[in-house]
């Protein structure tokens, strides 16, 4: 029997097919504990790790990562000035770097230059608590979902070019987890292109220049720093992906299923917000979580739209018809409800916990039928089924469902 525990209060039995809520209920907080196995969910996990991590990693190493910032912004500097007085790098720099007053030096090798001393961070960070603690579940009897791995490794190599205009400037980083501590190995590369005057150029030439844009580097620098921040997060993004994958393929493993469906009650104004031309941004400041993972399926589902339940709903160019009209126009809010459950159903890829929220929205009882049909072919595919519904009928519809009632006013 798998049962799930959410912060630390709330039980959920997750082994039975379909489960009906009736009553004064709220669901959210599962939602949210499972949201790691919504792609958009996980996308958003990622992101808080990844910002927890630079926090931990930034507050102790903040003057070697704002001297990595500078020495990008002084890379920029110096190919600029070279390539004004059109001089070749590749033959210039490789007997002079050494002597370049960069805030980080630089070597040659090979045909290229780095970092001399590459830029080496760690912090003692648990990075299954860290994952734990944004979740919120337990399963009883298991306890907190953990990469049981001891050992992680991954590396990432990130162009430069549009924050320094160097073409070929690029940053690589490795990261390393081994038993609650993380090592991050930053390094800088750029391979010159073999274009120019095969002339000779002073050190101190290029290190006046240096003097000369130090103030402009520094401005740079520091308005660039929310961008920088950014920039690291993610880099720290692409290194614990792997971590976080195991994580995923863990819990996944122990429920069941690997994915969660979320289906909210207000689905007229779901449809609308994703038709709509909101952006991301805004988005996440007018829905919740939840919600918004119910606006990307919507996208996710239209672009691998294949079953439209016997209803005559079609998507052209992105957008979403009913019978001849865009759905958007009509006034219809229990087509639009409809439309939105049939969107979202089209998204999934693999076996699944599929919660819908008052699937009577908007219907008359000889129309909630349609959703009987949904759910029992969804149901078919080894699907599981949870229903939160203010409607006595859906007691009838599913009578081997377990049923759960609360019909308290609190």
């Amino acid at each position: 029997m798998v049962n799930v525990i959410v912060n630390g209060k709330s039980k959920y039995n997750l082994d039975n097919n379909c489960q009906i809520y009736y009553g004064y209920f709220d669901l959210q907080d599962l939602v949210n504990s499972l949201s790691i196995l919504d792609s958009s969910g996980y996308l958003r996990i990622r992101r808080m790790l990844a910002w927890n991590l630079y926090f931990h990693l930034s507050r102790n190493y903040s003057d070697q990562l704002r001297n990595l910032y500078y020495v990008i912004y002084e890379i920029s500097a110096i190919i600029r000035e070279l390539n004004f007085r059109n001089i070749n790098p590749a033959y210039a720099l490789s007997s002079i770097l050494n002597n370049i007053n960069t805030s980080m030096k630089l070597s040659w090798k090979n045909g290229e230059f780095s970092l001399k001393d590459p830029l080496e961070i760690s912090c003692e960070i648990d990075l299954n608590a860290e994952i734990n603690k944004l979740i919120k579940l337990e399963v009883e009897g298991k306890g907190k979902i953990s990469v049981g791995e001891n050992e992680i490794k991954s590396s990432n190599e990130m162009d430069l070019y549009k924050l320094s205009d160097v073409k070929g400037l690029s940053l690589e980083s490795e990261f390393f987890y081994r038993d609650g501590k993380v090592n991050v190995k930053i390094n800088l590369k750029f391979r010159p292109e073999n274009r120019g005057l095969n002339k000779e150029i002073n050190a101190e030439d290029l290190n006046k220049v240096l003097r000369i844009t130090a103030k402009e580097v520094n401005e740079k620098a520091i308005n660039s720093h929310e961008f920088f921040e950014d920039f690291m997060v993610g880099i720290m993004e692409t290194l614990i992906q792997p971590f976080l994958e195991k994580y995923k393929y863990e819990l996944a493993k122990v429920l069941g299923f690997k994915e969660i469906l979320y289906i909210p009650a207000g689905r007229h104004f779901i449809l609308n917000a994703e038709e709509s031309a909101l952006n991301n941004e805004e988005i996440a400041q007018l829905f919740s979580d939840s919600c918004q993972l119910a606006i990307n399926r919507i996208k996710e589902g239209k672009n691998s739209f294949f079953d439209n339940f016997s209803l005559p709903i079609s998507v052209k160019g992105g957008l979403v018809f009913y019978e001849d009209s865009q759905i958007t126009s009509l006034a219809s809010r229990s087509i639009k409800s409809l439309a939105t459950i049939i969107l979202e159903v089209n998204s999934l890829k693999d076996q699944a916990l599929v919660i819908i929220e008052s699937p009577e929205e908007f219907l008359l009882n000889e129309d909630k039928s349609r959703i009987v049909n949904i759910v029992e072919k969804l149901m078919k595919k080894g699907n599981k089924i949870i229903i939160h519904t203010w409607d006595k009928k859906f007691l009838e519809y599913f009578k081997d469902c377990q049923v759960y009632k609360n019909e308290k006013l609190v």
